[in-house]
């Protein structure tokens, strides 16, 4: 398959976008700690949150990097008429979030990038990780990192799984391809749940303690 030149850009754009590094920046500028040093040295909103204590500062972050995800959907848009472009912008902008070119491969999480995405593409995917993850944190244990895992898991599953004409009703705009965002979404829950891998090991390794 043949990527257009508007395909490639908008990639381009996503991937620089999410690697804005959005909690390093604030937080390094509210009060000059560097997030790669501090906490659980995660670069997401949870992590300025356990840092700083500031709820206000969280929020924002969480806020700027869901914007990250939709700016980069909606440039795609502009960009190219075709969904693979808003597609490969998408995952994208996860992978640069959860791997940023400006803090040599550090990163945050990629969920509120995606939850961008999500809001911008199809809103189908964010309603069904709060209930996947409403199962995990409260039938299996109540831990933010097992509850994102089950969320981020589940979503991916039911996705996989969900038919075509859902999605397509359920879809924010034009141009929607129904195989494209279910593989664009299945890969960037992959790349969420790669990023959780350490914490549910540190997880384990306190519990066997």
């Amino acid at each position: 398959m043949k990527l257009e030149l508007g395909t490639i850009l908008a990639a381009a754009i996503g991937y620089l976008l999410g690697s804005i590094p959005t909690a390093w920046l604030l937080v390094r500028w509210v009060t000059g700690k560097d997030l790669r040093c501090e906490g659980s040295t995660n670069i997401g909103a949870r992590n300025a949150y356990d840092v700083t204590g500031h709820a206000g500062l969280a929020i924002a972050i969480a806020v700027l990097d869901a914007a990250k995800g939709a700016a980069a959907v909606l440039l795609a848009r502009a960009i190219s008429h075709e969904f693979l472009a808003v597609a490969l912008a998408a995952l994208s902008a996860v992978i640069g979030h959860n791997w940023s070119i400006f803090l040599r491969g550090r990163g945050g999480r990629g969920l509120a990038t995606a939850a961008g995405i999500a809001a911008a593409v199809n809103w189908l995917p964010l309603v069904l990780w709060l209930l996947m993850y409403a199962t995990g944190y409260f039938a299996i244990r109540r831990h933010v990192h097992v509850g994102n895992v089950a969320g981020t898991l589940g979503t991916a599953i039911l996705l996989v799984n969900t038919p075509g004409a859902l999605l397509r009703a359920t879809a924010v705009a034009e141009p929607f391809h129904v195989v494209q965002f279910k593989i664009a979404f299945v890969a960037i829950c992959i790349a969420i749940l790669v990023r959780h891998l350490e914490p549910i090991r540190q997880l384990f390794r306190e519990q066997s303690e």
